[in-house]
C-alpha cells in the first residue's frame, strides 16, 4: 500500500514538471533519490519503483515508445557537426628539395555521433554510440566523396562505442569505483586540443578500471588510479603455414597496458601516466608472418606493436583572469625503448644510414587556455606547442589532425571558439608542424609512419551541434 502511494506521489512529481511522455517517468528519478537517502525507501525498493514507474508508461501509453523493464533510466545525446578543411602535406624527403608539387587539398566534411547510456539497476549500465566514418582516430565523413553526386556511399553507421559499465562505491574503501569492458569511453587525464597523446576520437577496446578516493591530503582533492587493457588488431590467431611447413601456433592478441594516478584539487592536477605494448614475443611468431617478421625491423608504426614503453607526465593548473577561466597544461613524455624503436623504423636502411638517425625518445605539449564554451555568447582560446620525437610513442595514438597523426614532428597549434547558442558552437582551428629530424633516412615501406612529414598545415571551421 505504502509502494503504491509512494509511487502515485512520484508520478504526479513528474507531472508537475510538466511531462507528457517517458520523462515523466524519468523526472521522477531525484524524488525516489531523496526518498533513499532519507530512509524512506530501500535501495532495492527505490529500484523497484523505477521499474513501475516505466512499465506503467509502457503499458498505459498505447502508441508510445516501449522500453524494456530492465532499463531504470535512459539517456539519449549526440551532436552534429559540419566542417571545412584545407591540409598540406609535404613528405619528409631528408633533406633533398620535394618532388611532391602542391599537395593542397580543401575538403568538406560532416560528422555525427549518436549515443545511448542505459542504466540496468543501481549498479550496471550498458553504453551505445553510432559514429559516423570508420576510423580509429577520425569519425569525419567526407561529402560528395561517392562514385555518383549525392548517393549515399560511405554514409553508414558504424558502432564507435558498445560496453557494460559497472560502478560502486566503497570497494577497497574508495568513493566510487568505475569497470568497463567492450569498445568503451575512456578516462585518462589528457590535456591538449583533440586530446595530446591519445586522439579525442579513439575509443578503446578491451577493459577499464578506475578508482577514486577523495579527500587524500588536501581537503577537496581526489585521488584517481586509472588502467586500462586494450586489445591490438594483430596476433589475435596465427594459423598460417611456418617454417618448413609447419602449422603456426596461436598466439595471444598484442596489448595496449595504461596505467595512471591522477592527483587533482580544485586549481590543478597531475598525472603521471605509463603507457606500453605487450606484444607476443619474435619467438613466438613466425617468419611466414608477414607483419611482423621474427627478428627483422619493422618501418610501419602503426602495426608494430612493440619497443613503447613511455612515461608521461601530463599537468594542468587552472585560474581566474578577470571574469574567465584560464588554465595552463602541459604534458612531458619519454619513451624507454625509442632507440629501439626510433631503428626499428628507420627502415631496411644500411648500418651506416642508420647510425645517423637521431634517437628522439622525448615527446611534449605546453598549452594555455581561456574562457569556456558553456552558454550562448561564451568564448574559448587556446594556444599549444608540441614535440613528438621519431622514437617517442606510436602514431597508433596521437591526434592525427597535427602532423598527420606521425612522429619526428613539431610545431603550434591556434583554436578560437564561440558558442552562438547554448548548443550550437562555430570553431577556427590552425595546425602548422615541421619535421625534427629534416635528414632522416625515407622509408623504402609503403605506409611508414616514423619518418613523419617535411612539413603539415592543416585549417579547420567546424560549426557544432550538441542533442
Amino acid at each position: 500500500m505504502a509502494l503504491n502511494s509512494l509511487k502515485w506521489l512520484a508520478l504526479l512529481g513528474g507531472l508537475a514538471a510538466g511531462s507528457a511522455s517517458l520523462a515523466v517517468a524519468q523526472d521522477s528519478g531525484p524524488l525516489i533519490d531523496t526518498l533513499v537517502k532519507k530512509g524512506i525507501l530501500t535501495d532495492q525498493e527505490g529500484e523497484d519503483l523505477r521499474v513501475e514507474l516505466l512499465k506503467d508508461f509502457g503499458t498505459t501509453s498505447p502508441g508510445k515508445l516501449e522500453i524494456s523493464s530492465a532499463v531504470t533510466k535512459l539517456k539519449i545525446a549526440g551532436d552534429a557537426r559540419v566542417r571545412y578543411q584545407y591540409d598540406n602535406e609535404q613528405p619528409n624527403t631528408a633533406g633533398a628539395p620535394s618532388t611532391a608539387g602542391d599537395r593542397d587539398r580543401n575538403r568538406y566534411r560532416y560528422r555525427v555521433r549518436l549515443g545511448f547510456l542505459a542504466d540496468l539497476g543501481p549498479k550496471w549500465s550498458a553504453g551505445l554510440r553510432l559514429e559516423t566514418a570508420s576510423s580509429a582516430t577520425s569519425t569525419n565523413a567526407d561529402l560528395g566523396a561517392g562514385t555518383d553526386n549525392f548517393d549515399k556511399v560511405g554514409d553508414g553507421a558504424f558502432f564507435g562505442q558498445a560496453y557494460l559499465n559497472y560502478k560502486d562505491t566503497g570497494v577497497l574503501g574508495a568513493d566510487s569505483v568505475d569497470v568497463r569492458l567492450g569498445k568503451l569511453p575512456h578516462k585518462f587525464f589528457n590535456p591538449g586540443v583533440n586530446g595530446f597523446w591519445i586522439d579525442s576520437d579513439i575509443n578503446f577496446e578491451g577493459a577499464a578500471q578506475e578508482v577514486v578516493y577523495s579527500d587524500i591530503g588536501l581537503k577537496d582533492s581526489t585521488l584517481s588510479v586509472r588502467a586500462g587493457q586494450f586489445v591490438l588488431n594483430n596476433n589475435a590467431a596465427n594459423s598460417g603455414a611456418g617454417p618448413g611447413g609447419a602449422v603456426n601456433k596461436s598466439v595471444s592478441p598484442s596489448l595496449l597496458l595504461m596505467g595512471q594516478v591522477e592527483y587533482a584539487t580544485k586549481k590543478w592536477k597531475v598525472a603521471p601516466t605509463i603507457v606500453a605494448f605487450a606484444a607476443p614475443s619474435d619467438h613466438d611468431r613466425s617468419l611466414a608472418n608477414t607483419n611482423v617478421p621474427a627478428g627483422n625491423p619493422q618501418s610501419t608504426d602503426a602495426a608494430v606493436y612493440n619497443d613503447l614503453a613511455t612515461v608521461l607526465l601530463p599537468f594542468e593548473y587552472s585560474f581566474k583572469l578577470g571574469s574567465k577561466p584560464a588554465a595552463v597544461y602541459a604534458t612531458y613524455g619519454y619513451n624507454f625503448k625509442g632507440e629501439e624503436r626510433a631503428q626499428r623504423l628507420a627502415s631496411a636502411v644500411t648500418t651506416a644510414q642508420k647510425n645517423l638517425v637521431d634517437d628522439d625518445s622525448q615527446m611534449y605539449n605546453l598549452g594555455v587556455r581561456y574562457g569556456e564554451n558553456k552558454n550562448a555568447g561564451d568564448y574559448q582560446l587556446v594556444g599549444e606547442y608540441r614535440h613528438v620525437g621519431n622514437g617517442s610513442y606510436s602514431s597508433l595514438l596521437l591526434d592525427s589532425d597535427f602532423n598527420g597523426g606521425l612522429l619526428n614532428g613539431e610545431g603550434f597549434i591556434l583554436s578560437g571558439s564561440y558558442s552562438l547558442t547554448n548548443a550550437i558552437t562555430a570553431t577556427i582551428t590552425y595546425f602548422n608542424s615541421f619535421n625534427i629530424e629534416g635528414n632522416r633516412v625515407p622509408s623504402s615501406v609503403a605506409g611508414a609512419r616514423g619518418n613523419g612529414l617535411g612539413e603539415a598545415q592543416v585549417l579547420q571551421i567546424d560549426l557544432s551541434a550538441k542533442f
